[in-house]
């Protein structure tokens, strides 16, 4: 009876830990990646490899990463949303000329899409390049690597995402986006050409 009561004293031990997170869903947020199983023997072979990520970061910065992924994640749903309405009001459509020449020579309808289509997809490809090397790190290029989302506005026609892309430039701190970058320099005096009036 003894034995009996020392088996139940015992702490439980902790379930087996996954190794990867579960994954996130968000609704009309892009495709899931595939999955795929680890390799229990490359693991042995690589030792800690598996356990210990490449220049592992501070609780405080890993924190700071999880906020600005689940909010660009929160962002792009609002813009695919929208992306779905304007396809439903028959505003999508090619994205370029280019894009409208193919369309026509595959003879399918060569419609120019809305502007406020394009801002909202440009913003989706834009947080979505931003956030695939976070989502393949072993893939992941560090030197091409951008410091955030290209853009750090919203399109002018949902204002209603102001507060969340403010948010985004506090968790980007001193990270101006691409597009104030490109506008900045656009509006930078040229040099006059003198010439015959």
């Amino acid at each position: 009876m003894q034995d009996y009561d020392n088996i139940h004293s015992v702490p439980a031990q902790a379930p087996p830990q996954r190794l990867s997170p579960p994954p996130i869903k968000y609704p009309m947020a892009a495709p899931q990646l595939p999955h795929t199983p680890v390799d229990n023997q490359s693991q042995v072979n690589n030792g800690n490899a598996a356990s210990s990520p490449k220049g592992a970061q501070s609780p405080a910065s890993q924190s700071r990463e999880e906020q600005r992924i689940n909010l660009l994640f929160d962002i792009n749903v609002e813009l695919l949303q929208e992306v779905n309405r304007l396809q439903a009001e028959g505003k999508g459509g090619a994205i370029s000329p280019q894009q409208a020449a193919q369309l026509k020579a595959q003879g399918q309808p060569a419609v120019q899409a809305s502007e406020d289509y394009i801002q909202c997809l440009r913003r989706v490809q834009a947080n979505l390049a931003y956030l695939m090397p976070k989502a393949q790190p072993d893939q992941a290029n560090p030197a091409k690597a951008s410091q955030g989302p290209a853009h750090m506005t919203p399109p002018p026609h949902m204002p209603q995402l102001q507060d969340k892309y403010d948010r985004l430039k506090v968790l980007f701190d001193g990270w101006p986006g691409l597009d104030a970058r490109m506008a900045a320099s656009s509006a930078s005096p040229k040099p006059q050409q003198s010439g015959p009036n």
